[in-house]
Parts: C-alpha cells; structure tokens; sequence
C-alpha cells in the first residue's frame, strides 16, 4: 500500500511546500522555511554516504509524506538527549493534509521500520521514535504501528515521550 524512495533533488519544491503548511508549522516546523533552507538542509543527505537515509512515502504512487531514520551513533547529541545510543531514530510527517486521518501514518511507519529499516540499518535491533507528548496525533500514530512507550524525556526542550520498536517482537 505504501511505497518509498529516495528523496530526490525534484523533491524540495514539495518539501518546501509541505513543510509551510499550518498542520507542519504546530508540531515539526515552526518557522518559515524556503527553498534555500530546504537545499542546505537537505541536499547533503542526498549523498549515499550521509548516516540521515531519507525517503519519500507515496500511496498509489503519489507522494504525501517524508520519512528518514538514523544510526543515534551517528547523533551523539541527540542520542545523549534522550538517553540512548544504540538503535535506529525515525522521523516522519505527512506532508499533504488530504492524506491526514486514512490510517497512512501508521502504515507509513509500521512498514517503514518493519520492511526499510532492516536493509538500511542491519546491525541494530532497536528503533525510537520521539514525540512532543502534547502532540497525541503523533503518539497514537506510532502506538498504533507497534511501537511502545519506553520513558518521557525532554527533547529541544519540551516534555516529549521515548517510544521504542523492537524488531525482535
């Protein structure tokens, strides 16, 4: 049902726009980005070598959201942030509302850290994923795609819960 690739140069036209849409700006980008924001930030890990593997999800081929995961090696800040160093970050958003409330966040996810992550990242079990608690969208998402609470944390300063998939379960 979901299917990824690459994020792609041709994609930061789409990124730009999603992430200045008002669901992005509550929760993932606060403030105006543009399309130079968008290259500098972006265009490196376009390289085969960058630990950040970024992907663009699409259903029935079209694109309605961005997902990429990490070594938390690869991040020793982030990692010493919430308190772990051995596992596999996730990050993820839907970037087209039109796509919002149809299950595809969950689907997105589950299938993500079920069918990508293991090609990606062979030599880690554990995946994470970090949610600002007032974002409850964003928790029961990935509640709902097998992921579990694991603690609270404080992540860029704000109360957020650590949650955790363990690829052997």
């Amino acid at each position: 049902m979901i299917d990824f690739r690459p994020l792609t140069e041709m994609d930061f036209p789409k990124l730009c726009d999603w992430l200045n849409r008002p669901h992005m700006r509550a929760h993932y980008q606060k403030v105006p980005i543009d399309i130079a924001d968008i290259e500098r930030k972006y265009s490196p890990r376009l390289s085969p070598g960058h630990p950040t593997r970024c992907h663009v999800a699409c259903y029935r081929g079209e694109p309605f959201g961005k997902i990429q995961g990490y070594l938390l090696q690869d991040y020793p800040e982030f990692a010493a942030e919430i308190g772990e160093d051995d596992g596999v970050a996730i990050d993820l958003f839907i970037g087209d509302e039109r796509f919002m409330g149809q299950g595809l966040g969950r689907a997105m996810l589950a299938s993500y850290v079920q069918d990508v992550v293991p090609s990606l990242f062979s030599e880690t079990l554990n995946c994470f994923i970090c949610h600002a608690k007032a974002n409850e969208t964003a928790i029961r998402c990935s509640l709902s795609a097998g992921f579990r609470p694991h603690r609270e944390v404080i992540e860029g300063g704000q109360a957020s819960l650590l949650l955790i998939f363990d690829r052997l379960t």
